[in-house]
């Protein structure tokens, strides 16, 4: 058997986070030792989740070794004003421009324009302190960072600059296009700011990470170094038949953000359960996770709520159960 080889993974979310931030490495993780790697992973010892699946923590890898290390994150101080608006922004869940409170308004400009390029933006010079002596200590020489938040790969960036290391990148969300970066209310400096730090992070690299072609595409355009895609994947032994609902129910999991509120679909709906007695009588429409506020007022406005089973955020096997359990699954797209 050739020697076991040694990696420090940097990740923010990490058991008993929930939501599908955590789930990527976390699985990577898993299954990394059968190809003789030994993971060494980085995680803040005091994060602001907001989302907790305590279940998950029974699927870290024995095989794993974790380091922590404090965290300062001004949620913590955010949510003195408004603890329901901070988590929401900061799950990706942002109001329309036009509902937005005078608090969402000020906790948008300076979560766009100060911390940058998020929030944990904190964690970076302490981790890299750290990490240099762990490093050197542990003789590792391979490091992978996972974004967002992209915090993290300025962690990468510093200490690719400082040791003798390959740093690979892994981006399971784009920086500056990702869909609420527009809304973060930036001043021209600090568009530039995030722009050039992405384009810094993009041409120094040895190896890119992305999720879909399509990343790999935008990515393209700023870097002319290496970009693979892996995709997205899923753990064969936790996927179980389950009979399907009684009800006609079309299910949407996960966060349903403003920017992709489908109003055509729901005004098909409304028409259906119109004209339509028995599709009346059997239509559910499930909601599993985050709900944005427009979400939810425009499927009031076509007269659908009385057809919601809206159950919130689920642990993890359980939102397996109920997607394998619906008759269809609802998978929108930003516009």
């Amino acid at each position: 058997m050739k020697p076991t080889k040694k990696i420090l993974i940097i990740s923010y979310y990490w058991p008993p986070a929930g939501g599908p931030g955590v789930q990527r490495w976390l699985k990577f993780v898993k299954y990394l030792p059968d190809f003789n790697i030994e993971p060494h992973v980085y995680i803040p010892e005091n994060p602001t989740y907001p989302l907790i699946d305590e279940k998950l923590l029974s699927e870290v890898s024995d095989k794993a070794i974790i380091i922590k290390q404090p965290i300062f994150e001004p949620y913590g101080l955010a949510s003195v004003f408004s603890k329901n608006k901070t988590k929401k922004i900061s799950s990706g869940i942002i109001p329309n421009q036009k509902k937005q409170s005078f608090i969402e308004k000020v906790m948008l400009w300076i979560r766009g324009n100060l911390f940058i390029p998020d929030a944990r933006v904190f964690w970076v010079k302490p981790s890299v302190k750290f990490l240099k002596q762990y490093l050197q200590e542990h003789q590792i020489d391979t490091i992978i960072t996972t974004g967002p938040p992209h915090s993290l790969h300025l962690i990468g960036l510093q200490l690719k600059k400082e040791l003798n290391i390959t740093w690979m990148a892994d981006f399971r969300d784009p920086w500056t296009t990702i869909g609420y970066h527009k809304q973060l209310k930036l001043s021209s400096w600090a568009a530039k700011k995030h722009k050039d730090l992405e384009k810094e992070v993009m041409n120094s690299y040895d190896q890119l990470l992305v999720t879909s072609p399509t990343t790999k595409t935008e990515f393209e355009a700023i870097t002319s170094k290496p970009i693979e895609v892996i995709t997205n994947g899923y753990d064969v032994e936790k996927v179980n038949k389950k009979p399907l609902d009684e009800k006609f129910t079309l299910a949407h999991i996960g966060s349903f953000l403003s920017a992709r509120n489908p109003r055509i679909l729901w005004k098909a709906l409304k028409e259906l359960t119109k004209e339509n007695p028995e599709f009346k009588k059997q239509f559910q429409l499930k909601l599993i996770g985050a709900v944005s506020a427009e979400v939810l007022q425009a499927i009031k406005e076509f007269k659908l709520e009385k057809y919601v089973n809206h159950l919130g955020y689920l642990p993890h096997d359980e939102a397996i159960i109920e997607q394998r359990s619906s008759q269809i699954l609802l998978l929108i797209e930003i516009d």
